[in-house]
């Protein structure tokens, strides 16, 4: 090979190798820019509340820049179809899982294999069995504990501190809820003129809880005041109450809030309703599980509050705009 020849060689093979080196360089931007996909799990899919958290996740990902995919289980509480989102999650190779687990034991499993599979999971309203910042990146939700004091103590007031009381619960399992009930029962027990006669489970559904209300109607036809821990169960109460014309003959608080409960509120039936701030606790999940993958610090946990809605402020501009379902596109 002629020297001419062989510097043409040369000169080919390193515009060749340059092309390659730029082409990989490419495609490895392109890579590092894709747009990140956040799976979004709440434990229910029919109640107006996930509503309210679908709402702030999508608010979180046109802010953020990212793909939001929400997808729960149809009946509230169904813990093999959240284990299967997991797992078909895990398998899409999303980037960052927000969960609210319908059970606080069953699901640690499918969190362990998310991050397994180096998918960072931040839980949201409902507790899981381990330690926030290590065993799942945060825990997001309202302090139930203390949200259930705040309505043990409402319900105290109301009863000018005697009477007997009813406790209507969601699912056995369920963190969130049970945390409530305990916060409440820890309440009504700074009351020694006050006594809970009957604290039961109600289900899954809100007819479910209508059904178990209406066995508990001797109990409630004894109390003074009825006492449920979520929005299922409230609406299930309210519609026996109805049905057994005794709205308004009992002291009601529920918790949660959907547009059916207006009525009740305005006519002093349904005495106070603790609401939680659903729209910035799913808009601060997934902010903290995208910030979290780009590196950042995250606190471990965040309390994203509540308040009691009541016949008097009900109509104020604060409480309507917390009410307001938005619209999901």
């Amino acid at each position: 090979m002629t020297l001419k020849h062989l510097v043409t060689t040369l000169l080919f093979l390193t515009i060749g190798l340059s092309a390659v080196a730029l082409t990989g360089c490419s495609k490895e931007a392109e890579s590092g820019s894709k747009k990140l996909t956040i799976a979004v799990i709440p434990s229910g899919s029919t109640d107006v509340y996930w509503q309210y958290v679908h709402a702030g996740a999508l608010q979180a990902g046109k802010k953020l820049g990212v793909d939001i995919d929400f997808q729960g289980p149809v009946l509230d509480g169904d813990r093999n179809s959240q284990i299967q989102l997991i797992q078909n999650f895990i398998a899409e190779g999303v980037n960052g899982i927000v969960l609210a687990p319908c059970d606080q034991a069953a699901l640690v499993p499918s969190v362990k294999q998310a991050n397994a599979a180096h998918i960072p999971v931040v839980i949201m309203d409902s507790n899981l069995n381990g330690t926030p910042g290590k065993d799942f990146v945060s825990f997001v939700a309202t302090d139930n504990f203390k949200a259930g004091e705040k309505a043990g103590n409402f319900m105290a007031k109301l009863l000018g501190g005697k009477g007997k009381v009813v406790v209507l619960r969601f699912i056995v399992g369920n963190i969130s809820t049970i945390n409530r009930a305990k916060g409440f029962e820890a309440a009504i027990a700074k009351y020694p003129g006050i006594t809970i006669i009957a604290n039961q489970f109600g289900g899954s559904s809100p007819s479910l809880c209508q059904q178990k209300a209406q066995d508990m109607l001797p109990d409630i036809q004894k109390a003074d005041g009825v006492f449920c821990v979520n929005e299922i169960s409230t609406f299930g109460m309210l519609r026996a109450l109805s049905q057994a014309n005794l709205l308004g003959k009992k002291r009601f608080v529920g918790f949660d809030w959907q547009s059916n409960y207006a009525p009740a509120i305005k006519a002093n039936e349904l005495n106070g309703v603790v609401v939680q701030n659903p729209v910035h606790m799913g808009y601060m999940a997934v902010k903290y599980v995208v910030e979290h993958i780009k590196g950042k610090s995250v606190p471990a946990t965040l309390d994203t509050g509540c308040v009691i809605v009541t016949p008097k402020n009900f109509a104020t501009p604060a409480i309507q705009q917390l009410l307001v379902v938005p619209k999901i596109p």
